[in-house]
């Protein structure tokens, strides 16, 4: 417990100091593999957000996670004080809420294909692939917050927070509607970047993307910073990205119940209604954050040329036993948004 956490921080009973040393791992084959998946199955996720009149996929609570490191082209458990390189998420299931049942048995796909649109529009996006063994399967992300040495001896923790840990926020209060903070707050934040330009630019290009594809769940512990040498630091590329849109329909949710994490200024308050944002929303909150509002119709304008060019590349490159009913609905229902533009 602890030997192994975000970014450099390692708990280490007092009598077993902390000592630099090439990797250590047992190899994991596919029958020991899939008992390490299946023992981080969970049968009733947690985390949901209980409110019923809004949607939004909590992946930290919903979602059961482990962590393992891969070297040599084989998975293993690290052992000892040995960093692991990838986070492993599992699907989340079917979730029963009072008004409908969300099936999230399809969620690996969905965060698969969501990463590979984002990487496919120029975002900066973590390296993933999908595992799957003889009855799982799983989303190996690759972390950022761990760098092989030069000489490949050995493997390096980079110092990084979450924006609530930026903020001294606890996660309970990840949501902006919750007290969290908000596009403003973070913002702000960004212009402290040692590549303050370029993050406020892509940060504010995310949110049009989030806005774009349904990605309900960016809230603040969905972004991150690196941590430099003298205390500088700079945006971290984006990640746990999933869409709304495949919940959409039958016993499902309607379009309307779809919120972003994090509001956009409106006349009155903000708007957060993915179905009632429109670009004037972007370039209000473009102007009161002191970015661009040129910059911002140049993004909105550009994501909306790319976004067809990109769903056509990421089609191309699904495995062939990828779920349609999932890719169907983030590809359609973006293109829908994105003829608001």
């Amino acid at each position: 417990m602890g030997k192994d956490s975000v970014g450099t921080i390692a708990l280490l009973p007092p009598e077993r100091p902390y000592k630099k040393a090439p990797p250590r791992y047992d190899i994991l084959d596919d029958k020991k593999l899939e008992a390490v998946l299946s023992a981080y199955q969970s049968d009733i996720p947690l985390g949901m957000l209980e409110e019923e009149e809004d949607f939004r996929i909590s992946v930290a609570g919903a979602q059961e996670k482990t962590a393992l490191l891969f070297v040599d082209e084989q998975w293993c458990i690290p052992k000892g004080n040995t960093p692991t390189t990838h986070i492993i998420k599992l699907p989340i299931g079917e979730i029963q809420q009072a008004n409908a049942t969300l099936d999230l048995k399809d969620s690996v796909e969905n965060e698969y294909l969501c990463i590979e649109l984002a990487r496919a529009m120029e975002f900066a996006v973590p390296n993933i692939n999908i595992i799957k063994t003889n009855n799982l399967k799983a989303l190996a992300v690759e972390r950022f917050d761990r760098r092989w040495t030069k000489d490949g001896a050995g493997l390096l923790r980079l110092p990084q927070e979450d924006i609530c840990q930026v903020f001294g926020m606890p996660s309970s209060i990840k949501y902006e509607s919750q007290g969290g903070p908000g596009i403003v707050q973070i913002m702000e934040l960004l212009m402290g970047s040692s590549n303050a330009l370029e993050d406020r630019y892509n940060f504010m290009r995310f949110q049009v993307f989030q806005w774009l594809i349904g990605a309900t769940d960016g809230h603040a512990k969905n972004f991150s910073i690196y941590i430099d040498k003298g205390g500088s630091y700079r945006l971290t590329p984006f990640y746990d990205i999933l869409s709304a849109y495949p919940l959409l329909g039958g016993k499902g949710l309607n379009i309307r119940k779809l919120k972003l994490a994090m509001g956009l200024k409106a006349t009155q308050g903000k708007k957060y209604e993915i179905n009632k944002i429109l670009p004037r929303h972007f370039l209000d909150t473009a102007k009161a954050v002191n970015f661009s509002q040129e910059d911002m119709q140049k993004i909105m304008s550009e994501l909306k040329d790319k976004l067809p060019n990109a769903i056509v590349q990421v089609k191309k490159e699904l495995p062939e036993d990828f779920p349609m009913h999932v890719s169907s609905a983030i590809f359609d229902n973006a293109m829908k948004i994105a003829a608001r533009i």
